[in-house]
């Protein structure tokens, strides 16, 4: 638990929805600031709610923290669907690249909330369904590649494991201080000679 002295704010009459929202909001920036220290007292406190209330909203901890991960995977998907666009204009030399700078950044923004929401018992408990991580994406990318006769023979679901230790090792080694550019231009450089059918086809202007 933490601030475990600080006063609860005071309760406002709010509609169920906007209740529920304030309730999301709070336990983010609790998440983000505290990581897995946060317990559902902390967010009662941050959300001037009932520990009652929160459980009317959300039965579990699981469930708010489930709902949370929702939050923050959905636009990055859709920054993704909008990087791949439409099946004939895939710009496959600069994709796979672009995907993984956008990984890393979106790991670094999440702050106290990727370990919770994606390395805790809750991740264990609550896995994404197997279609929507990340290493199943590159994966499929990468059988899509192949067939267009971007990328190389490489066997797609270890190469995508291997891709994504890649992405998340870069998001770490930013975290702890390393130059940003200098890891990305790295990380981008290694995935280019990795994947593509002529790494040659393409010069890193992103």
């Amino acid at each position: 638990m933490v601030n475990k002295g600080a006063t609860p704010a005071r309760r406002r009459r709010l509609a169920p929805e906007a209740r529920r929202l304030e309730i999301l909001d709070a336990a983010e920036q609790m998440i983000r600031r505290h990581g897995s220290a946060v317990r559902v007292e902390d967010v009662a406190r941050a959300a001037g709610a009932a520990k009652g209330t929160i459980f009317a909203y959300f039965p579990t901890f699981d469930d708010l923290l489930d709902e949370i991960r929702a939050r923050q995977v959905a636009p990055l998907e859709a920054q993704v669907a909008e990087l791949v666009g439409p099946q004939s204009a895939i710009p496959w030399p600069t994709l796979l690249p672009a995907i993984a700078t956008l990984l890393v950044e979106f790991m670094l923004s999440l702050e106290g909330l990727h370990e919770v929401l994606f390395h805790s018992a809750f991740a264990r408990h609550r896995p994404l369904p197997s279609e929507r991580r990340p290493a199943a994406r590159i994966a499929e990318l990468l059988r899509a590649g192949q067939a267009a006769g971007a990328f190389a023979p490489l066997d797609p679901e270890p190469t995508a494991v291997l891709l994504f230790a890649i992405i998340h090792e870069t998001a770490d080694a930013i975290g702890a201080g390393a130059d940003h550019t200098r890891a990305l231009a790295a990380m981008r450089e290694m995935i280019d000679r990795t994947v593509l059918a002529d790494p040659h086809s393409t010069k890193d202007t992103r």
